[in-house]
């Protein structure tokens, strides 16, 4: 409780500054000035962000350490856990291979594609929208996992192989990786020549994971390694997150896109994003946590064409915040960046 209200302190002192900030053209450097201090207040070790705006990379950037007990810096290309935000990258991936290219409707029912699904009429729609069977709003990113099967299904591959082929590659995003488990030996000889090496390389510099208790001292932790699935388990780093960002106009066609960052009745989401409304402005964002290990916060404003991501080595972007609950803006790291570059 006294981070929190830290932290809600320092952003009083932004509603002061930020205008001023914004008159000098300096919201990104005022942006990590007050970053870097919410950083610190909430005993994060290592931060690493990036800002893109415009279609182009704005800024990026790394706060703190990615390993404590080496000294070892936080940088945009530190690798982490994206967590749950590996949900923005498979809806990405199933409307692009599946419904762009007609071989899936939002209407077919789950079963149609993945006959083990416990649910007999819930729709590939409404499990991208985590639309529990009553159609009320429940956050399950275990349930979300079933659309695994469905992607692989309708595209006839394998999942990690999808996701290294049609986006990774495509992209140049060298520093992401389709999951811990990719020396798997039923896709081993699927991956490129010298994919496995990189993989490898990348994932020896993941950011040491941490706990952090109430007087905001760190010390390392366990993380079980999650297996890749459209919920989780990608490891990737902001500079390739932001990659991913500003090729979403041309990975989706436009209908599709629109159709992905919108609501769906009184649900806070769209297809595989959270949607909602900041003075008047619509937010498509995702989040990512691990309790005592990392957390990942991705918000995008797509009128005002800027997108924050971050990632995190300790559960500080997100644990305090219940954003399951579908508000981005109870946490202070999103009212920092709303205040500086929305409001």
């Amino acid at each position: 409780m006294r981070t929190v209200k830290a932290l809600g302190v320092a952003l009083m002192a932004l509603a002061v500054l930020a205008p001023h900030a914004r008159a000098q053209s300096l919201p990104i450097a005022l942006f990590e000035r007050y970053l870097e201090s919410l950083r610190q207040q909430a005993g994060i070790p290592g931060l690493s962000v990036a800002i893109v705006e415009n279609g182009r990379l704005a800024w990026d950037t790394g706060l703190g350490y990615r390993e404590l007990e080496r000294f070892e810096r936080a940088t945009a290309d530190t690798p982490y856990p994206i967590l749950d935000l590996s949900q923005a990258v498979s809806s990405t991936l199933l409307l692009q291979q599946c419904l762009d290219l007609r071989y899936l409707e939002l209407t077919d029912r789950v079963r149609r594609w993945s006959p083990q699904f416990p649910e007999l009429n819930t729709t590939v729609a409404e499990l991208l929208e985590h639309a529990a069977p009553d159609r009320g709003f429940r956050y399950d990113a275990n349930r979300y996992a079933n659309l695994t099967t469905v992607i692989e299904q309708c595209a006839s591959s394998r999942y990690p192989v999808l996701l290294t082929g049609e986006f990774f590659d495509r992209l140049g995003m060298a520093t992401t990786v389709p999951g811990h488990d990719v020396t798997d030996l039923a896709t081993i000889r699927q991956f490129p020549p010298g994919a496995l090496d990189r993989y490898s390389t990348v994932l020896q510099r993941v950011a040491v994971p941490y706990k952090v208790d109430p007087s905001r001292r760190a010390t390392p932790s366990d993380y079980p390694r999650a297996s890749v699935s459209a919920a989780t388990g990608v490891v990737s780093t902001v500079r390739d997150l932001a990659r991913f960002d500003i090729s979403l106009d041309i990975l989706l066609a436009a209908s599709t896109r629109q159709r992905a960052w919108e609501n769906s009745g009184s649900m806070p989401t769209g297809l595989g994003w959270f949607v909602q409304r900041y003075n008047g402005q619509r937010l498509v964002w995702h989040f990512g946590l691990a309790r005592d290990a990392y957390s990942a916060l991705y918000i995008k404003v797509p009128s005002r064409n800027i997108t924050l991501i971050l990632l995190a080595n300790s559960d500080g972007l997100a644990a305090p915040y219940n954003l399951a609950n579908g508000d981005v803006t109870t946490s202070l790291f999103a009212q920092l960046f709303l205040k500086l570059f929305v409001s």
